[in-house]
């Protein structure tokens, strides 16, 4: 099986602070059954005649894409716990940021949007000091550098 390494980060250049990594396995691990996985879907202008059969589309666009991202904060004690949490949900809150994936030598980056987001957590997540955060993120169709 081969192994990936895979980089997370989240720039927060209007925090004024350096970009977040969100899968450093220290303080952050990006989880879920699937990562990047939104659809993309097109927003299409069609026409139609009474009397020809379907419609013609006549130019159509990307929507936006939003995409589920589960992160495990983790923190040495609860103070901890609580400003890794704190500092992820700022990055997320942004009105806009980029997200750069970088997967081996592969790197893609995406202009997103503030994203909504949950808090998961239970009695023995939080004695173990973890939660989780699930964000859903408003990102562009195509990636502004890198693969799609």
């Amino acid at each position: 099986m081969t192994d990936l390494t895979m980089s997370v980060e989240i720039s927060r250049t209007s925090l004024g602070l350096a970009a977040l990594e969100i899968n450093d396995h220290t303080s952050y691990i990006v989880a879920g059954p699937e990562f990047l996985g939104g659809q993309v879907a097109w927003d299409r202008s069609q026409v139609s005649s009474p009397f020809v059969d379907g419609e013609v589309t006549t130019h159509r666009r990307r929507q936006n894409v939003s995409e589920n991202i589960a992160v495990e904060v983790l923190g040495d004690n609860t103070a901890d716990l609580q400003s890794n949490t704190r500092a992820i949900i700022d990055a997320f809150s942004q009105d806009s940021f980029t997200l750069t994936v970088e997967l081996d030598s592969s790197t893609s980056v995406y202009l997103c949007e503030a994203a909504d987001y949950k808090v998961v957590s239970s009695g023995p997540r939080y004695v173990a000091n973890q939660l989780q955060v699930v964000f859903a993120v408003p990102r562009k169709p195509m990636p502004i550098s890198g693969d799609i």
